[in-house]
């Protein structure tokens, strides 16, 4: 049976999907498309200004762009907005269309990672722990639904792209 030619990367922000993607695209030889740099291009709108458009505004927008990235052949790797979660006919879709994988972290971890300063993500405020926390619970089961779930909690980002390799291939 063949590998799979696109792998989507699932995960909450801070999760690693931009520098596992990176390593994996890196060790396949494949470009790594990032969701939110691909959004910004699309609609000439960062993250911060769809975001004051309010949430759906937002996922609505993601969405969109989890759509057009399907009409970019392959191969490649891409992080995917966490809001896919919401979306379970999006979710499908990316199913049917490569190999998805769920870069799963503790809300601690994915704090400390984001830190605090929210460039780009000005829905955490103050709250980052909280409104993290909410975001997992709400968005887990459904992430879980993906290819492969991988708890990144204390590893390295070359140590998870490599351990997706298999999987690809």
């Amino acid at each position: 049976m063949p590998g799979f030619e696109r792998v989507f990367l699932l995960g909450l922000m801070g999760a690693g999907k931009s520098t596992v993607g990176a390593a994996l695209a890196g060790l396949l030889g494949w470009p790594y498309l990032d969701n939110d740099l691909l959004l910004h291009q699309r609609t000439g709108i960062d993250t911060v200004g769809l975001a004051a458009l309010g949430r759906d505004a937002l996922h609505l927008q993601e969405s969109r762009q989890l759509h057009a990235l399907l009409d970019v052949a392959p191969p490649y790797v891409a992080g995917i907005a966490a809001s896919v979660a919401e979306r379970p006919e999006d979710l499908g879709v990316l199913r049917a269309a490569g190999l998805t994988a769920y870069l799963r972290a503790r809300p601690a971890t994915l704090a400390v990672r984001i830190g605090p300063v929210q460039h780009g993500r000005p829905w955490l405020g103050a709250g980052t722990p909280a409104v993290l926390d909410g975001m997992f619970r709400a968005r887990d089961a459904a992430l879980c639904l993906a290819d492969v779930v991988v708890d990144t909690d204390e590893r390295d980002p070359a140590e998870v792209a490599a351990g997706l390799l298999p999987a690809v291939r």
